[in-house]
């Protein structure tokens, strides 16, 4: 059946006829679309989280000033227009008048101010923006002045950043709440209805949402809620995600296998699409505690112990392919450095020849990752046996979103088997969360941090490419982390599904879509 086998398969079928023919609330009116999740979410503030599935839910229901275009670059979103101070210090935004949150209040630059302002004062992103922003004041109701520490060449990618993204709330919305966001406040198409743990996470049309005539493109322009309400189910397994679609029981699934293409390829009635992946799968050292902290050796042995194509074969059925450098293979600043991997292919011999000059004798380490998305459990299994087999003493240990944010936040792990999902610019990909002042890690290179820093104030694109090549450089002597295989985004849906747009950044956009019977 499929590598989880059929018990696996029975029983989720099981589970997801209860949740969706049993009672989850209200009642739906009019049209429904209904989207299998590979998991569940874990937290509805967006400032506090970089949890993917967090993100592919509730980024139809938040908007944000600047957010990925079709071709991951940033493009205005609540930003009308916005001009720039000559020095490149001071940006002045222009919000798009009428704007309406889900609350019924209008949008004005006080809540650009208050939201960004929570994301300086906690989350994951609090030390970049204390570190780039100066200040920032409300210059009249539409007007959002923003004068920075420093140039910043990628300060707009920076607010289109979908990770811990910078979402816009209304004033005051958290400490509303009790000081913490329970409900999601936002502007967009759809507006938070209910969630159920394990169950659903359901959303429904905004009546009073404000249309952006812009051409649609990724997260921004167009976007019109043409169902009246979207249900979010989690479904773990993915065999089962791929029967309930088959069924009928759901409209769409997300995060298919290359199997499930060649399985219903020219089924009546549906449509299973494969796309290559912009995101990839990279494992991060802890240099907090741990065996790797004070031991390069140990690292780079990790590196030629593991064999990329295998993972490739093993999890994404050949879709997926290495990911060779710290930046996306396509992306403009991706050069010949990036295009050598050194770890590109496995070399055993060295790697027990670096365990020996490392001193390890076979401590027990433990290896942190996801539970979910389901691939990450997967990619760490095949890492396992890879080390094992060069001497490695690794166990994985799984955790839940909650207390897998618990621990990288804290910086409490050995290895830790994570992602990078697209980024606006390449400086996000390489210093958002490894510059000595935003790491949870504990990773501290003066040289990486002076080329953080250069990779923001050099303007021309020549320099800043010299700039990513000597950082990719860098991490390989260093190896904080390890790129190791980008991520095939395979979706399904039914035939009476139409305008479902399958992205190479993943994400489920259910604006411009309709249901019929």
């Amino acid at each position: 059946m499929t590598r989880r086998g059929c018990l696996a398969w029975i029983a989720g079928s099981f589970l997801v006829f209860a949740l969706l023919l049993g009672p989850v609330g209200s009642a739906p009116a009019g049209t429904v679309l209904k989207i299998a999740a590979d998991g569940d979410i874990s937290d509805v503030d967006l400032h506090l989280t970089t949890h993917y599935l967090n993100r592919v839910v509730l980024l139809n229901v938040y908007d944000m000033l600047f957010a990925l275009g079709e071709d991951m670059g940033p493009r205005p979103s609540l930003v009308d227009k916005y001009t720039v101070s000559p020095d490149g210090l001071v940006y002045t935004l222009t919000l798009r008048s009428g704007v309406k949150f889900h609350s019924g209040k209008t949008l004005d630059a006080k809540d650009v101010v208050y939201s960004i302002t929570k994301m300086q004062a906690k989350g994951p992103r609090s030390g970049q923006l204390k570190k780039l922003i100066k200040s920032i004041e409300a210059a009249d109701p539409l007007t959002v002045k923003i004068t920075l520490n420093e140039m910043n060449a990628g300060f707009v990618a920076t607010l289109a950043n979908p990770i811990a993204p910078a979402v816009i709330y209304p004033d005051g919305e958290a400490e509303r709440q009790g000081g913490t966001i329970t409900k999601p406040v936002g502007t967009g198409p759809f507006e938070f209805v209910e969630w159920k743990k394990d169950s659903v996470i359901r959303l429904r049309k905004f009546a009073g949402y404000t249309v952006d005539d812009r051409p649609t493109s990724g997260f921004t322009g167009k976007r019109l809620a043409l169902v009246d309400q979207v249900d979010f189910i989690p479904i773990r397994d993915s065999s089962v995600r791929a029967a309930a679609l088959e069924r009928g029981d759901v409209d769409v699934a997300l995060a298919l296998t290359q199997q499930d293409v060649e399985r219903y390829k020219g089924k009546p009635g549906l449509t299973v699409a494969a796309k290559p992946g912009v995101s990839f799968a990279d494992l991060r050292f802890g240099f907090k505690k741990g065996i790797f902290m004070n031991n390069p050796k140990l690292r780079q042995a990790v590196g030629y112990a593991i064999d990329k194509e295998e993972i490739v074969k093993a999890v994404t059925f050949g879709l997926g392919k290495p990911a060779p450098a710290g930046i996306p293979v396509g992306t403009p600043y991706f050069g010949a450095v990036h295009a050598n991997d050194p770890f590109g292919k496995p070399n055993p011999e060295k790697a027990k020849q670096l365990l020996k000059e490392a001193g390890y004798k076979g401590e027990e380490i433990i290896l942190d990752s996801h539970l979910q998305p389901s691939i990450y459990p997967e990619i760490a299994v095949v890492l396992q046996a890879q080390m094992q087999a060069v001497g490695m003493n690794v166990r994985v240990r799984t955790l839940e979103s909650a207390a897998l944010q618990t621990t990288w936040d804290g910086g409490e792990f050995a290895f830790f088997l994570s992602g990078l999902s697209p980024r606006p610019d390449a400086e996000i990909y390489y210093c958002q969360f490894w510059e000595s002042t935003s790491t949870s890690t504990g990773y501290k290179n003066p040289e990486y941090d002076r080329l953080c820093r250069a990779a923001r104030t050099t303007m021309k694109q020549e320099d800043r490419t010299k700039v990513f090549a000597d950082l990719e450089t860098l991490l390989r002597t260093d190896v904080p982390w390890i790129p190791l295989i980008y991520e095939p985004q395979v979706q399904g849906w039914r035939s009476n599904v139409q305008g479902w747009q399958l992205w190479s950044a993943g994400y489920a956009r259910t604006w411009n879509v309709t249901v019929g019977k």
